[in-house]
């Protein structure tokens, strides 16, 4: 790899300890008060507070007491129950760029909602000094490269996208006679995900690309040089997404 790519500034989902959600400097609503009737002075009707809050809103309920994570501008909820993983993505912004500035401009609430869900639980992989010995060189190097290559201002944010995959048949969790070491997703576009399971022995790589909850493609990547490559057509897919979204 060349010298470290200078990362674009992306808004992100937090949710702190207490519960309390926010989206950059946005508070997260409730989906159920997106609905809630209010009466304001000198207006004699009634008005949902979706009518004059874009939000965001999401559903509070279906996400209580689950662990998340913050990858790229979307929350994934994760189930260790179930063992399983589910992208909350922006279901309502269109190609109209989202206005920071201006709470009341004529825009469609943000709804953060469920859009794919995949058989996997969080895995800590960490940048080089503090990983663990079950921790893969490989999973390490992947781990650099995706810092040097600006998808994320800080290396806590690099360390989120990364789960354990778990293979489902006939419903049940199986085992791979080979099976990924990790595997970490990627935001490309509007509920476009990057899906890249990491088999460290073989040094080889699995990307699916989904839209939505449907797959687009699955390839193999046979080194880290081609790991390289489809990671830079992701970067420049994503910041495109970003720059026509948001505006940076």
């Amino acid at each position: 790899m060349s010298k470290k790519v200078e990362p674009v500034y992306i808004p992100k989902v937090r949710i702190d300890q207490a519960g309390y959600a926010s989206f950059d400097h946005y508070p997260i609503y409730d989906i159920s008060d997106s609905y809630k009737s209010l009466r304001l002075r000198g207006n004699p009707g009634v008005t949902q507070l979706s009518d004059i809050c874009v939000g965001p809103y999401i559903d509070y309920d279906s996400i209580k007491g689950f662990k998340t994570r913050s990858v790229d501008d979307c929350l994934v909820v994760c189930d260790s129950d179930k063992n399983r993983i589910t992208i909350y993505d922006q279901t309502t912004i269109e190609s109209k760029k989202f206005d920071w500035t201006n709470s009341n401009s004529n825009q469609k609430p943000i709804f953060f909602e469920p859009q794919l869900t995949l058989f996997a639980k969080p895995k800590m992989v960490d940048e080089p000094r503090y990983a663990t010995k079950e921790q893969s060189c490989v999973e390490t190097e992947v781990f650099k490269i995706i810092q040097d290559m600006g998808f994320d201002f800080f290396l806590s944010d690099t360390s989120k996208r990364f789960f354990k995959p778990l293979p489902r048949q006939n419903g049940k969790t199986i085992k791979d006679s080979v099976a990924p070491d990790s595997a970490f997703l990627i935001k490309t576009d509007k509920a476009s995900y990057s899906w890249y399971k990491i088999y460290s022995e073989k040094m080889s790589f699995v990307v699916t690309r989904f839209s939505k909850d449907s797959k687009k493609e699955t390839q193999t990547i046979n080194n880290i040089a081609g790991l390289i490559k489809q990671l830079q057509t992701d970067r420049v897919a994503r910041n495109n997404y970003i720059k026509r979204t948001y505006g940076m």
